[in-house]
C-alpha cells in the first residue's frame, strides 16, 4: 500500500473488483469498455487509487515473459480527473514492475491524453519490428500475443533505469 497526499494506492483483490466497474464506465466506451470490463476480472494485478476510502482510479498490469511489464489500462473517475491521479497510478505501476525486476514496460494507447501521460514518464513510440530486434522473433510473438495493440493505437516502451542503490529482484513473472 502506498499513500501520498490523501491518495492511497493498493492492490485490488479479485473479490473487490466489481466496485471498480463505474470507473471503467466513465472512462471507456464501445469495444474498450467491453474489453476493460472483462480484463478487470482476469488480469493478475489491479492497483486501485482511493481517496477517503472511495475508489477514484485504477491501473491494470501484467508481467510478460522475461521481465517485461505491460500496462493494460489506466482509468480515473470523471470527478477526479486533472488531479494527477493518472500520473500517480503510472508511477505506482512502474514501481511495481521495478519491484519484479522488469527491464522494460510497454503500453499501447491512442494518441492524445493517454499518449501525453505516458510520454511525460519517458515512454517512447516503438513497433513490432523493434520488439523483434530486442527480444527475438519467438519471444516477441509471445509478448505481442499478450499485449493489446489495436489499429489506431501506438505501442510505447520505457526502458527501466537501475540507478545506484537499486537492485533487480531475482523474481521474474
Amino acid at each position: 500500500m502506498k499513500e501520498e497526499a490523501g491518495v492511497r494506492i493498493s492492490d485490488a483483490g479479485h473479490d473487490e473488483r466489481l466496485r471498480l466497474e463505474p470507473i471503467l464506465e466513465e472512462s471507456f466506451e464501445g469495444w474498450y469498455l467491453r474489453h476493460s470490463r472483462s480484463t478487470l476480472y482476469v488480469i493478475p494485478t489491479v492497483r486501485v487509487a482511493e481517496v477517503d476510502g472511495k475508489a477514484v482510479g485504477l491501473a491494470m498490469l501484467k508481467s510478460l515473459e522475461g521481465g517485461v511489464g505491460y500496462v493494460y489500462y489506466i482509468a480515473v473517475a470523471r470527478a477526479s480527473r486533472r488531479l494527477g491521479l493518472g500520473g500517480r497510478l503510472l508511477d505506482d505501476a512502474l514501481e511495481h514492475f521495478r519491484g519484479l525486476g522488469a527491464e522494460a514496460v510497454y503500453a499501447s494507447v491512442e494518441n492524445g491524453e493517454a499518449a501525453a501521460l505516458f510520454g511525460s514518464k519517458g515512454f517512447v513510440k516503438t513497433h513490432f519490428g523493434e520488439v523483434v530486434s530486442t527480444y527475438g522473433l519467438l519471444r516477441a510473438l509471445g509478448m505481442y500475443r499478450s499485449m493489446l495493440v489495436v489499429p489506431g493505437e501506438v505501442l510505447l516502451r520505457l526502458e527501466l533505469q537501475w540507478g545506484q542503490g537499486s537492485s533487480r529482484s531475482s523474481s521474474r513473472a
